[in-house]
């Protein structure tokens, strides 16, 4: 009954997941799905024995040097099945996932990230893969670095806004007495929405950065 009074949406929003990649036959994801990329070149860093190619799977392990399926997470976060009585349900049920895998087990490189971002906006890029059939409407990056904003981020997100796209990134997990008010990258560069956590009383987390240049 409750699925039947739900609105249906006029138009599925696409949200490009920059992460670790996902497991496509999860139950809360294979149908949330549309196709996706992975950026990372270095075979070592994949695991997956091959370089750059539409198969965003997260083969990583859930170890000390894992990704502990991180990019799942996030994207079951994000847009997890709803209404079909397993596991959890997305904040965005209507929406769907464009698997963009950037980072493995020894992390990503910011121009790895850069590109796959501009390949889901379908804008032009090195990646050597077609362009998505539709792009992503909003991109999501829960991961960062300790730096400033680079040339070639605010570069990219800039045209990423031009396209008509929202972003938003992680303000970072590593708050300390001397990073408290610090926002990393690329949360702090112009244009992208930075986000932190809050705890279960909506105060910050003990480990979210934040500050002055914290937008949520």
């Amino acid at each position: 009954a409750i699925n039947n009074l739900s609105p249906k949406p006029t138009r599925r929003p696409i949200v490009a997941v920059v992460d670790t990649g996902i497991l496509p036959r999860h139950p809360d994801l294979e149908n949330m799905l549309v196709p996706g990329i992975d950026v990372i070149s270095d075979p070592r860093n994949s695991l997956d024995g091959d370089g750059v190619d539409t198969d965003p799977t997260d083969v990583t392990t859930n170890g000390p040097r894992g990704s502990g399926f991180h990019g799942s997470h996030v994207a079951g976060t994000i847009a997890a099945q709803t209404f079909n009585d397993d596991y959890g349900a997305g904040v965005a049920p209507m929406a769907r996932i464009m698997p963009v895998r950037a980072l493995g087990i020894e992390g990503g490189s910011s121009m790895e990230i850069i590109e796959g971002m501009k390949w889901a906006a379908g804008l032009p890029n090195s990646t050597g893969v077609p362009s998505p059939a539709e792009s992503a409407d909003i991109f999501n990056l829960s991961l960062g670095s300790r730096s400033n904003c680079s040339q070639a981020y605010e570069s990219a997100i800039s045209q990423i806004r031009a396209a008509g796209k929202i972003l938003f990134a992680s303000s970072g997990n590593e708050s300390k007495a001397d990073q408290l008010n610090f926002v990393g990258s690329p949360a702090n560069c112009p244009s992208m929405i930075s986000v932190g956590s809050t705890d279960a009383r909506n105060g910050r987390s003990y480990f979210s950065n934040g500050g002055e240049n914290l937008d949520l």
